[in-house]
């Protein structure tokens, strides 16, 4: 997933054609537009939740907030509007620290730890002999950290893949999909509005 929102492209037109040839009064063609929106929204939603999960299942997030909180990367929806058929997906932020996926305490004698990958083993955190090691700052924050030289100070917060690279590894898999799933919407959405109003004689 790109830090600049993926959007799900259809032909439109067509697409509304379609929704038309369905619907049986004019008062009920003339929704057809929203009706596409409707779907598109809804599909979008869906994806949303499919590719959380896919994320959550390859990564080892410790830190579940990473995916909901938009300020670090959790995904968000821009929504369809009437004549504006277009859902966009966005997930936008930065490297997040090393403890929002799995991590393993230092000890005397070796390195703090990382996982990012589920599949994958721990990997001890070390760079020219400088071991990473968990801390806690005066503010109460505790991290993973590394010393920048050989002396006692200054230290450097580790950092980890940052989230809109994490959903971009599953976002492609699970969008092949997507048309499939928009086209139960539209039959949803226009189930709805034929209920509403009535159907034909």
């Amino acid at each position: 997933m790109s830090e600049n929102g993926a959007m799900l492209e259809i032909n439109t037109q067509a697409e509304i054609e379609k929704i038309i040839r369905q619907l049986d009064t004019l008062p009920n063609r003339m929704k057809a537009p929203d009706v596409l929106a409707s779907a598109l929204n809804a599909t979008a939603n869906e994806m949303k939740r499919k590719i959380g999960q896919r994320t959550r299942k390859r990564y080892a997030i410790n830190d579940k907030k990473i995916l909901t909180d938009k300020k670090r990367g959790g995904m968000y929806l821009e929504r369809a509007k009437g004549s504006a058929t277009s859902a966009t997906l966005i997930s936008r932020g930065g490297m997040v620290e090393a403890m929002a996926y799995m991590t393993r305490k230092n000890t005397e004698t070796t390195a703090a730890m990382l996982k990012v990958l589920n599949e994958s083993a721990m990997t001890a955190l070390e760079v020219d002999g400088r071991k990473a090691f968990e801390t806690t700052f005066k503010s109460g924050h505790t991290a993973i950290v590394q010393r920048v030289g050989r002396a006692r100070l200054p230290v450097k917060s580790l950092m980890a893949p940052a989230v809109p690279m994490a959903y971009g590894k599953t976002y492609e898999e699970t969008t092949q999909d997507y048309y499939t799933i928009l086209q139960k919407h539209i039959q949803r959405e226009v189930e709805r509005v034929l209920d509403g109003f009535g159907r034909a004689a």
